[in-house]
């Protein structure tokens, strides 16, 4: 892939993170080419790259595509249309604007050009995917800043090689500071056969299926995002090779609804820094690796609410990992368990709150050197396997002790 960075998560102590300074913020134009205002950010350099932040374009060199409801005006080189397709064919900056009905915006270029795609206030809704991303080096979508745009497919989305709103076949960034709106009524939101980078943003993405299905790797950076998904929220899967179907998360806020998991990597987790409330799932946060360096984690589940496993990967392959930041769980009642994992538990810092009937379940070795954890209120000085200590619960499956119920979760 052209810049695909498969990462190796230290986990642990010995966690060194790199740090960069990158910048985002308002745009403006200088000359014709969109710059932004510097707000200065912190970056780990092992998961993204310059590209992924950015933005600029030159308004007088690109190619414009304006949507006209059912028809559509385009203008500037590697852009035609055909019946209801619009198809970008080189690389290039193409700016998209307007909305559109029963129309489709497919990239088919060369394998090495590089797409410059900026949504400017965009609309579109079609029976299919309306942005269908088959060839090309990389993607890059631009949120244009103080823009909303809305994506949407129908429940007669029938095309299965393009299963998404936002669907592409090779690597995509999205960043920028505009709005994201995402209405799957068929099945995922936005898929990645690919690496999937997001550095900036504001999304609200419903789906009947998954939010995010993605198979190689899933990075994501100072975004806001809300949510409702049937299936998994936050996806990135790739169970036949353990290398990739890995997730980075920092600096973003997450607001989460999925009928199965909240977060899911198939391979290595690694969560930095941010808010993410899950507020219902069947499991919260999953992966054969997960490690909490940072953040403010809320999690509310049926099953299990963390859970390090993957059915391909050995015991020794497999972990939970908290070395700062703050956890609460909060399980349903059964045989579930707080937190799980098919091999070890390792806690050196931050504050873990559990509630449910089971606080650990683990098949490996736990140690606990620093940091703070509590179970259905009472403070523990070691990590004991399988707590069956929990409080009684209501019809539902949730214990509230800590006065929060369901409907009330924030």
């Amino acid at each position: 892939m052209s810049f695909k960075k498969y990462q190796v998560f230290l986990i642990g102590l010995s966690t060194t993170l790199l740090m960069t300074a990158c910048t985002q913020a308002g745009a403006k134009i200088v000359s014709g080419i969109r710059t932004t205002d510097s707000i200065s950010t912190t970056t780990n350099t092992n998961y993204f790259s310059d590209k992924d932040f950015n933005t600029q374009y030159d308004e007088t060199t690109a190619s414009k595509i304006n949507l006209l409801g059912e028809t559509v005006s385009v203008s500037g080189d590697g852009v035609s249309t055909t019946d209801s397709t619009v198809t970008i064919s080189k690389a290039g900056t193409y700016v998209i604007s307007g909305e559109s009905n029963g129309l489709q915006l497919k990239v088919d270029a060369e394998k090495e050009a590089d797409i410059h795609i900026i949504f400017k206030g965009v609309t579109m809704t079609n029976t299919n995917a309306p942005i269908n991303i088959q060839k090309a080096n990389v993607v890059t979508i631009t949120l244009e800043d103080g823009t909303n745009n809305t994506l949407s497919d129908s429940s007669e989305n029938s095309d299965e090689k393009a299963n998404a709103v936002l669907f592409s076949k090779v690597d995509l960034i999205i960043n920028g500071n505009g709005t994201l709106n995402i209405n799957a009524q068929k099945n995922n939101g936005i898929k990645a056969n690919d690496t999937l980078h997001i550095t900036g943003g504001t999304y609200h993405i419903t789906a009947i299926g998954n939010a995010f299905n993605v198979n190689d790797e899933l990075n994501i950076t100072h975004t806001n995002m809300r949510i409702d998904a049937k299936d998994d929220a936050v996806k990135v899967d790739n169970d036949e090779n353990l290398s990739v179907g890995n997730m980075f998360l920092s600096d973003n806020t997450f607001t989460i609804k999925a009928g199965d998991d909240g977060i899911h990597a198939s391979s290595n987790l690694l969560i930095e820094s941010g808010t993410y409330v899950i507020e219902n799932s069947t499991e919260g946060i999953e992966g054969r690796t997960i490690t909490i360096q940072g953040g403010d984690i809320k999690v509310y589940a049926s099953d299990d609410g963390v859970n390090a496993a993957n059915a391909n990967a050995s015991q020794d392959e497999i972990s939970f990992t908290m070395n700062g930041g703050n956890l609460f769980v909060e399980v349903g009642e059964g045989d579930t368990d707080c937190i799980d994992s098919n091999g070890n538990i390792t806690v050196t810092g931050g504050t873990i709150q559990l509630v449910g009937q089971s606080g650990f379940d683990f098949d490996g070795t736990a140690v606990y050197t620093g940091g703070e954890i509590t179970i259905n209120g009472e403070k523990q000085s070691e990590i004991k396997n399988s707590m069956m200590m929990g409080p009684p619960n209501d019809d539902r499956g949730f214990n509230h002790q800590q006065g929060i119920p369901p409907h009330d979760r924030k």
